[in-house]
């Protein structure tokens, strides 16, 4: 047992106050010889012992009056082990941390790992003194803090702490350590600590601990998990996409299963789902910590087209949020590319369709592409085709011109290269109305590699590319340093006319001189690349870069209306998702797997808008509608997209014992003090001393009433 305040034990000496003041106070009895009291001696010596009893209870209960208040005022306290870190009495400033990522949610008995660690904060949140001001931070990326500032208002903090509820998000350690030594920074009080509730799982930990190298705060972390290892399988990876293979709508849905096991697994039960309904079912063996690929073929009824979800789904276990996997399946939105090839070439490393299909092809391995020459091109089925590709035609015939208008204003995308057989006049007037930019002269920059000096018009050296804007979704998949085109060289361009700044016209690329290199329109539905260059080796060497593929890759998506998030629309819980709001739809609706509804309004007078979506903290799919300004309902199938766990939380691997934030600087081989919890004595020693109150007024209340009985 200990004391608080050890000192005010010197009150102690109270205690004898009651003896002095009993042996001041005693009445000393003068012996009287009567005769006649011999007669009363017997009764009389029974009266005194009572009496003598109630007085020696009597001092007794005084005596222990006096001696507990100073007992009380020093506070009294006894320690026992505990499963929480015992909470100092003295004033402090702590931010509770608990652990809120996916990997709590792992079922333990008839709760789950985050319930026992909510259960252990309430227990260490009871025991800081009244006094003590509390601030409560979560551990997943990108979380608010419940209780962001300091407070001595504990029930505030005690029902922040009952509102949280176990995300699906991956932890963030180094941030969330970072945030709570922040807030005990602008404490004053000496004694500051962090106390971490949490499964010790290594995912979310970074080299940095997010807590200064001096100077900072002390940790205690509480294990809410256990040292015994827990073991678990997964749905680390799924990809769905068309097989030819597999017949008319065949898709092929590949799956891979991970083992966190030291044991391996036999006859797994995969299961594979096509919009919710089971299809079909097999097996698989896992090896011991291993990870193993299956790919299931199904056909989908004939006719089926449109946007799917294809769904894995193996046998449960502890921890069911990564069982399963969603993966989103476009069938309607395959890649189908025509080229229309102006300048076609007998050897095939000079033809410009060449270039372009296997570009296309190495991209998207389910891609169909036709190449037709300008004359064979069938103007009343373009509608087949998501994509066009017109490389350095003359001038589209007016039947051709029509046609493509019509194809880019009904959705379709449309890719214009130049090169020296392209008439920019016949180009401007009967192309003009979708064209990002009318047409101009052609621009010799310098001479091309096997030519004569003196046969050029301009003796500077090559063009290149100006610095990449990647704010362009064209251009996000690329580095910063343009890896793979700022070595390309351009010796002739095609200067563009220029046209008023709009929001559906953007230029995506240019030259080192300014001139624009690549541009764009959106048109209607639709949209419109113009490249100044060709896509063959006769004015640049551009083809044979390591950027030309991602280059027409990345177009073919954008024009397809598919970005790299739609050719594998899935997210992580807690990634963003953007999506365009058009100037004729009043708001847009993204309905999430649980059912609840998130709105976004436009603006009036706005024109495109670009929404951004945050909340992705459940897996599964969603999905998107839009609202006209006349109340109809119109399905955006397209922008459909599902989330899915980040795979880091299905890995039970615990941090290294050398790595944790409380033993950072220990010596090896030394452990931390076992923690230890601080009963407080005083408040049964104050109900105590109520209880002797008590008896003692009981004991004189009855000894007046004797000594009045007597006196009668």
């Amino acid at each position: 047992m200990g004391f608080f305040a050890p000192a005010l034990l010197f009150g102690l000496v109270a205690a004898v106050v009651p003896w002095l003041v009993h042996l001041i106070g005693k009445r000393r009895a003068v012996p009287v010889r009567f005769a006649a009291m011999q007669l009363l001696l017997r009764s009389e010596k029974r009266t005194s012992a009572r009496r003598r009893l109630r007085e020696i209870l009597l001092l007794l209960s005084r005596t222990a009056i006096a001696a507990s208040l100073p007992l009380i005022f020093a506070r009294p306290f006894a320690e026992r082990a505990s499963d929480v870190p015992g909470a100092t009495l003295l004033p402090q400033s702590a931010v509770i941390v608990l652990d809120d990522s996916a990997s709590l949610q792992r079922r333990r008995g008839s709760g789950t790992i985050f319930d026992q660690a909510k259960a252990r904060a309430r227990s260490l949140l009871s025991q800081f003194p009244t006094d003590s001001d509390i601030a409560l931070v979560l551990t997943s990326a990108h979380s608010e803090a419940p209780v962001g500032e300091l407070s001595t208002e504990h029930a505030r903090v005690r029902d922040a702490l009952e509102g949280v509820k176990c995300s699906a998000r991956v932890s963030d350690f180094t941030e969330a350590m970072r945030r709570a030594a922040l807030i005990l920074a602008a404490s004053t009080r000496p004694e500051r600590r962090i106390f971490l509730l949490t499964d010790l799982q290594a995912a979310g930990w970074g080299e940095d601990t997010g807590l200064p190298d001096q100077g900072g705060p002390d940790v205690a972390v509480i294990d809410v998990a256990g040292e015994k290892p827990w073991t678990n399988r997964a749905v680390v990876s799924l990809v769905a996409e068309p097989a030819a293979e597999a017949g008319t709508g065949g898709v092929a849905v590949t799956a891979e299963i991970a083992s966190f096991s030291a044991l391996p697994v036999n006859q797994l039960g995969v299961t594979l789902k096509i919009d919710g309904a089971t299809v079909a079912r097999h097996f698989v063996d896992v090896p011991a910590g291993g990870r193993v690929p299956k790919r299931i073929l199904y056909s989908l009824p004939e006719g089926t087209g449109g946007t799917h979800e294809a769904e894995i789904e193996i046998d449960p276990d502890d921890f069911p949020l990564d069982d399963r996997r969603i993966a989103r399946l476009e069938l309607s939105r395959t890649l189908r590319a025509l080229i229309i090839n102006g300048d076609a070439r007998t050897v095939k490393t000079e033809d410009e369709a060449v270039f372009l299909e296997t570009a296309l092809k190495i991209g998207d391995r389910t891609a169909v592409v036709t190449t037709l020459m300008p004359d064979d091109v069938p103007t009343d089925s373009l509608g087949s085709y998501t994509v066009i590709f017109a490389a350095n035609i003359t001038a589209p015939s007016s039947a051709l011109a029509a046609a493509l208008i019509r194809f880019v204003e009904g959705g379709g995308g449309l890719f214009v290269s130049v090169g020296s057989h392209v008439d920019a006049t016949l180009w401007n007037q009967r192309m003009g109305k979708i064209l990002p930019q009318p047409l101009g002269l052609a621009r010799t920059a310098s001479a091309m590699p096997g030519q004569a000096e003196g046969e050029t018009l301009d003796n500077r050296p090559a063009e290149r590319l100006a610095p990449l804007d990647r704010r362009h979704p064209l251009l996000a998949h690329f580095s910063a340093s343009g890896e793979g085109l700022a070595t390309a060289r351009f010796f002739k361009f095609m200067l563009l006319e220029p046209v008023p700044d709009s929001i559906e016209h953007a230029v995506v690329l240019r030259f080192e001189s300014g001139a624009p290199a690549l541009v764009e329109r959106q048109v209607v539905k639709g949209r419109v690349l113009l490249l100044a260059t060709t896509v063959d080796r006769d004015w640049t060497d551009l083809p044979i870069h390591p950027g030309f593929l991602p280059l027409i890759q990345q177009s073919a998506r954008r024009l397809t209306g598919l970005s790299e998030d739609a050719a594998n629309p899935s997210l992580l819980v807690g990634q963003s998702r953007e999506l365009e709001l058009g100037a004729d739809e009043r708001r847009i609706e993204i309905m999430k797997p649980d059912g609840v509804l998130w709105v976004a309004h436009q603006e009036r007078g706005v024109g495109h808008k670009t929404v951004i979506f945050n909340e992705t903290d459940q897996p599964g799919a969603y999905h998107v509608r839009a609202i006209a300004p006349d109340g109809t309902v119109v399905p955006r199938p397209g922008d459909t997209f599902v989330v899915n766990l980040d795979p880091r939380e299905s890995d039970p691997a615990r941090l290294a014992a050398d790595r944790r934030p409380d033993r950072k600087g220990r010596k090896a081989g030394t452990a931390p003090a076992a923690p230890k919890q601080r009963v407080e004595l005083w408040h049964g020693l104050a109900a105590l001393v109520i209880l002797v109150v008590l008896f003692e007024s009981l004991l004189t209340l009855r000894w007046r009433r004797s000594v009045v009985a007597e006196n009668r």
